[in-house]
């Protein structure tokens, strides 16, 4: 530093007071610049949001002519998820509904489904900066009151038409507990778990229902498909191939809980394909799986091989997505250890630790205690007992020594 002042005052070639007044001038104008940054762009008002059949558009307004892009966040790199709209005071992007990880969701009231992207505005065309302003878009497509005409043709002395009114039938998918049918939110790993969708429908003989393209996620967008496109198991140990009934409007299949290693929350989604009734309702036929069959995260599965029915050649009524509430997946030998302020979670890994216990030799060892309450009885009896022993003690020497000599007592 001293270095530096005498550099500056040589230089200027100043008196050393002088010099130094116009050094401290210099750094206060040096720090009013640094804060003075500017700022190269920012959004003026809201973002205009269109929900359409297919896609999202959205377009925003900015202060100065558009340099940067909008991407879907998570998705900056792939082309059809990020824009470069420039060179104007306005920018948009159109995201489509089957693309970039939009995510769809059945809501069952109100009815209708809600579909989620989140996107970012950026005014660099690289980089993040701070001026970026980031969008959770959320658009609701309400279900319209949908009836199905069903005609039936009655022999009788004239013919006359019959039609018979219903509304779309409501599904659900839940994971229960197989004896008590109550919803489960905090499970340990192994636990048994009952998987079940029901669809309600004020004329259940109507309808088929076929559950398929079901897979689970950590709750990050990590994914993996357990069920396929037709409706088969792809991995018999997470969820073997379903059992369908009783009536047409419902399936379930037991299974044991599993996780994402490192990860607590487990979210199931399907898709239910529903048809109206003629004859039999049609079940996949499913291959017996002899093997894991392993696949990485994000991949959808494959189509099922030739020895599966496809059970999808004509074209469906509706198909709906079904969510199953959100578990937490506790694994009692390593998520014992969590540190955490959630009662909820906490009272689940005592009741978790409760279940392993006796199977668990380590760890009934370590961890078995005793209350206090029980042990101040056998404590009382055995002080008693002990306090017994010592008079009856001295009383038997006492009358001993009165024994040996009579004349001292």
């Amino acid at each position: 530093m001293r270095l530096l002042l005498t550099a500056v005052l040589a230089r200027v070639h100043l008196p050393p007071s002088q010099a130094m007044s116009k050094l401290v001038l210099l750094f206060a104008a040096l720090v009013s610049t640094v804060h003075s940054i500017p700022i190269p762009n920012g959004q003026i008002g809201k973002a205009e949001v269109e929900c359409g059949e297919d896609t999202i558009d959205v377009v925003f307004l900015t202060q100065e002519i558009f340099e940067g892009r909008v991407y879907v966040v998570g998705h900056a790199n792939e082309s059809g998820c990020q824009t470069r709209d420039t060179g104007k005071k306005t920018t948009s992007i159109t995201v489509r509904k089957d693309q970039c990880d939009v995510k769809t969701t059945r809501s069952s009231n109100p009815p209708g489904l809600f579909v989620n992207v989140k996107v970012m505005l950026s005014f660099h065309s690289e980089f993040v900066t701070k001026v970026d302003r980031g969008f959770e878009i959320s658009c609701f497509y309400m279900e319209a009151e949908k009836t199905v005409t069903f005609p039936l043709t009655v022999s009788m002395r004239s013919l006359e038409p019959f039609t018979e009114l219903a509304e779309m039938p409501r599904c659900r998918y839940e994971v229960l507990e197989p004896t008590t049918k109550e919803p489960l939110t905090v499970v340990a790993v192994g636990d048994k778990l009952l998987h079940k969708w029901t669809c309600d429908s004020s004329a259940p003989g109507l309808w088929c229902m076929t559950v398929h393209s079901c897979h689970v996620e950590d709750g990050t967008g990590t994914q993996f498909v357990i069920l396929n496109d037709q409706g088969c198991s792809v991995d018999k140990f997470l969820l073997s191939n379903l059992e369908y009934g009783p009536g047409n409007l419902m399936a379930q299949k037991e299974a044991h809980a599993f996780k994402f290693a490192d990860r607590v929350v487990v979210n199931f989604q399907c898709s239910v394909r529903l048809d109206i009734r003629d004859g039999e309702c049609p079940h996949p036929v499913c291959p017996e799986l002899r093997r894991r069959v392993v696949r990485s995260p994000h991949v959808p599965a494959e189509r099922a091989d030739d020895s599966t029915e496809n059970i999808f050649a004509q074209p469906s009524v509706t198909d709906v997505d079904v969510r199953s509430q959100q578990l937490d997946v506790l694994d009692p030998k390593l998520d014992f250890g969590l540190n955490t302020n959630d009662l909820r979670l906490r009272s689940a890994i005592e009741r978790a630790a409760e279940a392993v216990r006796p199977d668990a030799g380590r760890w009934a060892h370590h961890n078995q205690c005793v209350p206090i309450a029980i042990l101040l009885l056998p404590c009382a009896l055995c002080c008693a007992l002990v306090l017994s022993m010592i008079i009856m003690i001295a009383i038997l020497w006492r009358s001993n020594q009165r024994l040996k000599d009579p004349a001292a007592y």
